[in-house]
């Protein structure tokens, strides 16, 4: 904390479009400046609200504007980050998805001068970000995502298998079938979230039909289970008139709306084993018989109060590989989160139940909400009610710094 009496370097001056409301604050740093602004353009962006904001160094003339843009940018760095450590660990897909959800909608909010560029410059990583990283002796990025050869290779048709990566019959006939699938949907003009359910139902089955730690590779985990489902939107691509625009648009949707719908169907899928105990003993005893023998054993024990599962069983037998299988879908996530924000809404939450981040959100929303309030009232106040609400505020801003400094 700066001594009373010290003059500090730095200053953010900021006014709030629309009430007038402006004000300057030191700081010691212009990295302490720019954070400080960032956590401004962030609660504006919340609050739909406008800001414009100035860092200067007051020893050295040094001046320069921030806008909201910068503050998109640092938090979508932020979420490229969070994509990529989670694609490296193998994190679960409805999680990973709706950061990329949320992120895309962050590039949507870039406005202004050079929005374009940093729109494209963003998104391009993006893109690269939910790619899984492959070895140093694989083709990488680029050459990862379109099927371009590696230095010295010639390239195979887009729709050809990659090196090393086995394809059988049933296997063909499948990714025939995927492909089929998503060209009809497209020239149909199919709402693009049934698309891409159905071609990742059969993408699923592919995934049942590869293998990955010695089990059907539900998770897409080894590389060339990912190549024969990547196969599909080659052929897909190759399809597509070169010029068509539209089309092509359609096939990046296409790739998305996959995306968002995997955790979906292979969690419906799971729960189905249950669903019909016949057909699904023989869906297990045909992919997973470890998991079919378990599931014998615990029959013989099983109570009315826990009652035999072939789900559980087979999430056991992965869980027993170090493979972690997706409990809800991503759709399924986003209605409970729905639900909750509709239930703080309607009065006041069941803290016991919310997570230390959540509920510090929760804190934080308040207290928004709050000081909007007292800038309502701000304008009322007259020379000494103005004096000792300076100081109350700036308590508030000691005590929020030094919780900031604390974490």
């Amino acid at each position: 904390m700066p001594k009373k009496g010290q003059r500090l370097p730095w200053r953010l001056s900021f006014v709030w479009v629309g009430n007038g409301i402006k004000a300057a604050h030191p700081h010691s740093d212009e990295e302490g400046a720019r954070r400080a602004a960032l956590d401004m353009f962030e609660t504006a962006r919340r609050r739909e609200s406008e800001l414009q904001i100035t860092i200067e160094n007051r020893d050295t003339g040094e001046k320069y504007e921030m806008t909201a843009n910068d503050a998109i940018k640092d938090t979508v760095n932020g979420n490229l980050e969070r994509i990529r450590a989670m694609v490296a660990n193998g994190g679960d897909e409805s999680a990973i998805a709706e950061i990329v959800e949320e992120t895309e909608g962050l590039l949507k909010e870039i406005k202004g001068k050079g929005s374009v560029a940093l729109r494209k410059e963003l998104g391009d990583a993006l893109k690269v970000a939910v790619q899984p990283q492959l070895p140093a002796d694989e083709p990488t990025g680029d050459a990862q995502e379109s099927g371009d050869a590696p230095a010295g290779e010639v390239a195979k048709p887009e729709g050809e298998p990659l090196e090393g990566t086995v394809i059988t019959p049933e296997m063909e006939a499948l990714i025939a079938k995927g492909a089929e699938a998503a060209l009809e949907g497209i020239s149909l003009g199919v709402k693009m979230r049934e698309i891409g359910k159905t071609v990742f139902q059969i993408m699923l089955a592919m995934r049942k039909e590869s293998e990955y730690r010695g089990l059907p590779d539900l998770n897409a985990g080894a590389k060339p289970t990912r190549d024969r489902a990547k196969m599909i939107y080659n052929r897909v691509s190759d399809a597509l008139a070169v010029d068509d625009v539209d089309r092509a648009d359609a096939l990046d949707e296409l790739k998305r709306s996959v995306q968002n719908k995997r955790s979906d169907v292979l969690v419906e899928y799971l729960r189905g084993l249950d669903v019909d105990k016949e057909a699904g003993l023989e869906e297990v005893t045909r992919y997973y018989p470890e998991a079919a023998a378990a599931y014998a054993k615990a029959k013989e024990e099983e109570t009315e109060d826990n009652p035999a599962s072939l789900m559980e069983a087979v999430y056991e037998l992965y869980a027993s590989k170090d493979i972690e299988l997706p409990r809800k879908g991503r759709t399924e996530i986003e209605r409970e989160r729905r639900a909750a924000a509709k239930e703080l809404e309607g009065g006041q939450p069941d803290e016991s139940r919310l997570t230390p981040e959540a509920r510090l959100e929760n804190y934080f929303t308040t207290i928004t909400a709050e000081l909007e309030k007292a800038e309502k009232n701000a304008a009322k106040l007259n020379g000494t009610q103005k004096r000792k609400v300076r100081n109350n505020l700036q308590k508030l801003a000691d005590r929020a710094l030094a919780l900031k400094e604390s974490i």
